[in-house]
């Protein structure tokens, strides 16, 4: 038994905007399917995200009805669930008609059943459980969901759902065993000891490059495997890694490990990684002091990347005044490299804090009133009436102190006794943003 596993497409986007990256996409999805064709695969396993939106523009459908016509005139079944862009609130998706024209197999928790050639459905509940088959082999699969709907409080969902399951696991989740060093390894949905143990071939989607993790190394009954997507999508997947910074004094170019592009072929269960010659895209970190020395540097190692290449450069260091990205956007205008854009890190020149007197930073009034609020909060309120009453003093607006609980109230003035009233004073020092602020009174 052989098939092949291929994710993550993400047919339809045009990445920076670029129409020959839409055309990249497709291209690399093509040679997926065509190359697994060729090998003589007896199925395909796309979990999730054959579509970069959940509703594709005419032109990305008709270039996935046309790929996936491939396997279908070979009899060679493709096995599908939604990944997070393909799927959407109603549950009905474009998937549904890929399936109404023959060229895909749904599987998952569906509302309803299917009996065609190679599914078959199982009430739980208000739904089916709709499982792929091939031969002897169970497909089973769940379309994209958060985790909070996998794992409710002590119920995990996938555990009771495939419980005593056999066969073929397909998802469109991050799990965190093998998230590490990606974009997801902060957004994870599952934890390893979550999936369901007894398949003998987890074929994962979502994360965008290339895990593999074997049984010995997870404990669970089969390799989990992430092919990755087959187009590159991110810096982070870039095929190569320039660095130009100032220790260095040149540039160094390396290989990304994450950068290779492809899927899985998996015979016997065990997957091999078959390659897709994809677009080349630098990542290009170039650092500098100044504008000349970042224009230099930029200019040189352009001369270094491959015309058909993407590059996308960032600028670091600091520079007096910073930088405007629009000063070096017709830079390399000449250079001939397919598609450019930089990006920056540079900061300006630093103030040091030590060189500014603290007069200049807040005035008398200010100051005191910074003095005040640095107590602890309980010690604050408990001596709040003192902080208003030196506060409405400091506006002119003097209060009467509350007599303390302890006390008796003191006697009221006698008849005819006049008040001395005081007139407003505003708090010394230039005013600033801070007493426009209490002087409007907002919070």
């Amino acid at each position: 038994m052989k098939f092949a596993h291929i994710a993550d497409a993400h047919l339809g986007r045009e990445q920076f905007n670029q129409p020959f990256r839409y055309e990249d996409y497709v291209k690399a999805f093509r040679e997926a399917v065509e190359r697994a064709v060729r090998e003589g695969v007896d199925f395909i396993l796309i979990p999730g995200d054959l579509f970069h939106v959940s509703r594709p523009s005419p032109k990305a459908l008709r270039d996935a009805i046309e790929i996936l016509e491939l396997p279908r005139k070979k009899g060679i079944p493709v096995f599908a669930i939604e990944g997070n862009h393909d799927k959407t609130i109603r549950e009905t998706s474009v998937f549904d008609l890929l399936e109404h024209l023959g060229l895909i197999n749904l599987v998952g928790y569906l509302r309803e059943p299917r009996s065609g050639e190679f599914q078959r459905s199982e009430r739980k509940g208000s739904r089916y459980l709709v499982r792929g088959i091939f031969g002897d082999v169970e497909i089973y699969g769940l379309r994209h969901h958060s985790r909070w709907q996998l794992i409710r409080g002590e119920t995990n969902v996938l555990k009771v759902l495939f419980r005593g399951r056999r066969g073929i696991l397909m998802l469109h989740q991050a799990v965190d065993y093998l998230s590490k060093d990606t974009p997801y390894s902060d957004a994870v949905d599952l934890r390893l000891n979550e999936l369901p143990d007894g398949f003998s071939y987890y074929a994962l989607g979502h994360i965008h490059v290339r895990r593999l993790a074997e049984p010995s190394q997870t404990g669970l009954s089969g390799p989990i495997a992430y092919p990755g997507s087959p187009e590159r999508t991110d810096v982070r997947e870039a095929s190569h890694i320039v660095t130009y910074l100032s220790k260095d004094g040149k540039p160094r170019i390396r290989e990304n490990r994450d950068g290779a592009k492809g899927f899985y072929i998996v015979e016997d269960f065990q997957p091999e990684f078959v390659e897709i010659d994809a677009r080349p895209f630098y990542y290009v970190r170039v650092e500098g002091n100044s504008k000349a020395e970042l224009r230099r540097k930029v200019e040189e190692v352009a001369s270094l990347i491959p015309k058909e290449a993407v590059a996308v450069f960032m600028l670091e260091g600091r520079v007096k005044g910073g930088i405007s990205l629009a000063e070096f956007n017709d830079l390399l205008k000449g250079s001939g490299i397919r598609y450019y854009t930089f990006r920056s890190r540079v900061v300006g020149e630093a103030v040091s804090v030590e060189k500014v007197g603290e007069e200049e930073l807040l005035n008398e009034w200010e100051r005191e009133l910074f003095l005040h609020l640095r107590v602890e909060p309980a010690e604050f309120s408990n001596s709040i009436d003192e902080f208003l009453e030196w506060l409405m003093e400091s506006y002119g607006k003097k209060t009467e102190k509350k007599p303390d609980r302890q006390e008796k109230a003191a006697p009221k003035e006698e008849a005819g006794n006049k008040r001395e009233v005081k007139r407003e004073v505003k708090p010394a020092g230039k005013p600033s943003s801070l007493d426009a602020w209490l002087r409007r009174g907002k919070p």
